[in-house]
């Protein structure tokens, strides 16, 4: 075999000009054969190939992987290291970005590149849904031919020296003016994704695929890094005492005595018996719905589909709008950056609450102590602190009677809640979040043993569609009757309690073919970057509740339906609570009039007006461009308006 490759590279040296004409053709070559491989990967199909050739911004990508095997080819004298590496990393990065779209209908981001530490847990959580496909092995198989052709006939293959040298420094000058400085106005304005927009990598990537997006995501990071803080504080100002005169019309709730109150976020739970095509014997939500009549409830829009807890309950808490940020995500963070705007833990707490919050896992992913801290909890348990709260959890045989499925179940979380709230009974209203496992990924035949089967339901779904879908209605099931435990517990407890429930999102449940269990339901397209806006509504939606032992307590009377967003969710719980709300929250009431959810991915109006991007004219649109701006200000510049968004008095900005 080398014998061979020596013959057919010495005539095709001879034949072709030698290497000033081999090497360069090569470079480019491979890095065409390497975007098109990404292609399938990407789209799960061989017929996506013809529509590359004609589209700019395949050929934008092809240039940029070029460039970067001609450096790496040209500094090293050898083409082994940059094939290697411009084959390995980009289609790692389309495999990463595939999955977490099958899973989550989100490509991958800039962002994501910081949970790589955290890489193992993620990929543990969502295990069984990281299937390769029979066309992406046939994908791998081929990148591996290629480069084993490609480095057996053309390493010993170089420039003179001075020549790869100055070679190399033309790639590293064409990535710096070309896809550096010129990048905007020449490839990413034309293409309407300009690096000063702020726009969801979704849209982005139907625009430029998934590589020259992430490309164009760390440019965008770039231009916020260097445009921080460009607001004059002239503007600042007056920006906050607009806030001040639009929450000068909102007016706080009063309580006769402040209740306790109860937020869980429960993993991935939504109303199942509403999906098309799907029969059950029996009502598996029958607990949720009879308490549907007891409380307030309606459809919960979210943020995000199959992942992303973290920032639905930071949104949740700080009130802050990843749709109107520099980036998706708020776990990234700075922890400290919580402590600037005021939390809703960090109100109550000020308002004589203790505040308290229990999650049924570890703290390995997201690393949330520091951030709950800064918010306001005083206190945070995980799945190794739970006998702090229950003595019996020393106990290992115990705990492992606690779980349900691959988790510790739904019923125990509402056990360490009763736990907690006994503990500070008589001391003053509670603050307590739960956050739920048990319906977590994975979603297969294994997650549940026979006998914790409890949920039997009839439709088209075969192979693992149907096992997966098992798997997430006896979740749903659980989380409904550990609801019902808890709310029977505190229906005999003197003290008003109010509890809010509501699912973070729904599950994440791709499948090997390449669709989604909501695909085979007939819900959506099986390509996520074909979904109108009313499917992103759809399944960007799950359910909530708002229950009391005390109907007075209700914003609403029992059995109304008022639909809520994971924007304005915050205002709710401060208002139940019957606290005196700053400038800051006062805002965000005044906008939950009119917007239920503003997200990357759709924009939802009151009046039911649905859009892709959140609107930048009229009164909303004001209202949002405000409070873009005074977030900017408190995340990323001088806080010049934030101590006038943190006042509890609108006369008193020094508060």
């Amino acid at each position: 075999m080398l014998h061979t490759a020596q013959r057919l590279r010495q005539a095709l040296l001879r034949r072709c000009g030698g290497a000033p004409v081999v090497l360069p053709v090569a470079v480019v070559l491979h890095a065409l054969v390497v975007a098109l491989v990404d292609q399938v990967v990407v789209h799960q199909s061989l017929a996506v190939l013809p529509s590359c050739f004609t589209a700019g911004w395949f050929w934008w990508t092809v240039g940029l992987m070029a460039l970067f095997t001609g450096l790496l080819t040209f500094f090293t004298r050898t083409i082994l290291p940059g094939a290697i590496l411009t084959a390995v990393a980009p289609t790692i990065m389309v495999f990463s970005s595939y999955f977490k779209a099958l899973i989550t209908s989100v490509p991958l981001t800039v962002q994501d590149f910081l949970l790589l530490g955290q890489l193992g847990d993620i990929t543990q959580l969502n295990a069984s849904s990281l299937h390769f496909s029979p066309l992406s092995l046939g994908c791998i198989l081929f990148l591996v031919l290629w480069l084993v052709a490609v480095c057996l006939l053309l390493y010993p293959v170089r420039l003179e020296r001075k020549a790869s040298l100055w070679a190399g420094a033309g790639c590293v000058a064409a990535v710096a003016l070309v896809y550096g400085v010129a990048a905007n106005a020449l490839i990413f304005t034309p293409m309407g994704v300009s690096t000063d927009q702020k726009l969801s990598q979704a849209t982005v990537n139907r625009e430029t695929g998934v590589l020259l997006g992430l490309w164009r995501g760390a440019l965008n990071q770039v231009h916020m890094a260097l445009n921080e803080g460009d607001t004059s504080p002239e503007e600042l100002e007056r920006a906050a005492q607009q806030a001040v005169e639009l929450a000068s019309q909102e007016e706080d709730t009063r309580v006769t005595q402040q209740p306790n109150v109860i937020l869980i976020l429960s993993e991935s739970f939504f109303d199942v018996t509403r999906l098309p095509g799907v029969t059950f014997d029996g009502d598996p939500l029958e607990t949720f719905h009879n308490l549907q009549q007891e409380g307030v409830s309606g459809t919960f829009y979210t943020r995000s589909l199959g992942y992303g807890t973290c920032n639905i309950e930071l949104e949740i808490l700080t009130g802050m709008n990843t749709g109107l940020l520099w980036g998706e995500d708020l776990y990234n963070m700075d922890p400290q950056v919580f402590s600037r705007l005021p939390s809703v833990p960090s109100v109550l707490r000020d308002s004589g609450y203790s505040t308290e919050m229990v999650h049924m896992y570890d703290d390995s992913i997201y690393k949330r102590t520091p951030m709950f801290e800064a918010m306001g909890f005083e206190k945070t348990y995980f799945q190794d602190d739970f006998a702090a709260i229950d003595p019996q959890a020393t106990d290992q045989a115990y705990l492992e009677g606690q779980r349900e499925g691959s988790f510790y179940s739904d019923a125990y979380l509402s056990k360490l809640l009763m736990d907690l709230y006994e503990d500070g009974k008589g001391e003053g209203p509670q603050f307590l979040y739960g956050i739920s496992m048990e319906n977590h990924a994975p979603y297969d035949k294994k997650k549940y043993d026979a006998q914790e089967l409890t949920v039997a339901f009839q439709s088209d779904l075969k192979g693992q569609a149907q096992e997966m879908f098992q798997a997430v209605v006896q979740g749903t099931h659980d989380a409904s009757q550990a609801l019902g435990q808890l709310t029977d517990y505190f229906r005999d407890q003197d003290e008003p309690t109010v509890i809010v429930f509501f699912g973070d999102h729904r599950p994440g449940v791709g499948l090997l073919d390449g669709g989604t269990v909501y695909s085979k339901l007939g819900l959506c397209s099986s390509d996520y970057s074909r979904w109108s806006t009313q499917e992103m509504k759809e399944l960007y939606s799950t359910d909530y509740l708002i229950w009391s032992n005390d109907p007075d307590y209700l914003p609403g009377k029992p059995g109304d339906k008022v639909d809520r967003g994971s924007n304005y969710l915050g205002v709710d719980l401060l208002n139940l609570a019957g606290v005196e709300k700053p400038v800051y929250w006062k805002l965000l009431q005044n906008l939950s009039h009119t917007r239920l959810n503003d997200t990357w991915v759709y924009s939802l109006a009151q009046d039911g007006t649905l859009t892709y991007k959140h609107p930048t004219t009229g009164g909303d649109g004001e209202k949002l461009d405000l409070l873009s701006t005074l977030l900017d200000d408190t995340l990323y510049g001088d806080q010049v308006a934030t101590p006038v968004l943190r006042a509890r008095s609108q006369m008193n900005s020094d508060e």
